[in-house]
């Protein structure tokens, strides 16, 4: 894609946190005058009004993966996910009801956390992280990993570290391992895409949480 973003310098590839000030474009700037055709002049045009590009060096096209990231979310409606990933002082987690399907070829993932949220500035510091989509089979890891304080990572919690250093919790059929593209802070959020590098389950389809367990985290995120 050759277009740049409104506010971004060529060569602009900036995805931390911190460049979140160089995303906030003049709203009273209209760039098209008309509706864009479909295919790549609607891309073009897309490219013009966006406030941010995302680097594209992390996205991987590969037939098993993106057939692995379309089980992932075909398999798991309205459901809650958990994120880990490998912290400065062990491994961190935090539930996301957030988690959405942005494109399947290539696989791209988002979702938002809390930024007030300690593990989610972990989260956010990490370089690649694991989605386990959960299922009826995983209600004891949701509820743990969904109520403040409660223990994670213990000796009664199933979970291996990855040869790439990520926490995986054992038993969850199936989890992807992603890489960020951009974090943007919007308000109290930080909001993420994520490129998906590695498809490490998707052991068939399990009963979603959410519809079996009579109720939800009620949280978009939990610390």
């Amino acid at each position: 894609m050759t277009d740049q973003p409104r506010n971004a310098s060529p060569g602009d590839s900036t995805t931390g946190a911190d460049s979140a000030g160089q995303m906030s474009p003049d709203r009273h700037e209209h760039v098209l005058d008309s509706v864009p055709a479909s295919g790549r002049e609607a891309e073009h045009a897309s490219a013009k009004v966006a406030d941010f590009v995302a680097p594209t060096e992390e996205l991987v096209e590969d037939e098993n993966l993106i057939n692995g990231f379309k089980a992932a979310f075909g398999q798991h409606p309205a459901g809650i996910a958990i994120i880990t990933v490998a912290g400065p002082e062990g491994p961190v987690g935090l539930t996301a009801s957030s988690l959405s399907s942005i494109s399947a070829q290539p696989p791209i993932l988002g979702f938002s956390l809390q930024a007030k949220r300690g593990s989610a500035a972990i989260v956010a510091d990490a370089e690649s992280f694991l989605v386990h989509f959960l299922d009826a089979d995983n209600i004891d890891l949701a509820r743990a990993f969904s109520i403040s304080g409660a223990p994670r990572f213990g000796d009664d919690m199933p979970w291996e570290s990855l040869p790439t250093g990520e926490p995986r919790l054992l038993g969850v059929r199936r989890v992807l391992r992603a890489v960020p593209l951009a974090r943007v802070k919007a308000g109290p959020a930080l909001v993420f895409n994520a490129s998906v590098v590695e498809n490490l389950g998707d052991e068939g389809s399990g009963e979603p949480w959410c519809t079996t367990s009579g109720s939800s985290t009620g949280s978009a995120n939990s610390p």
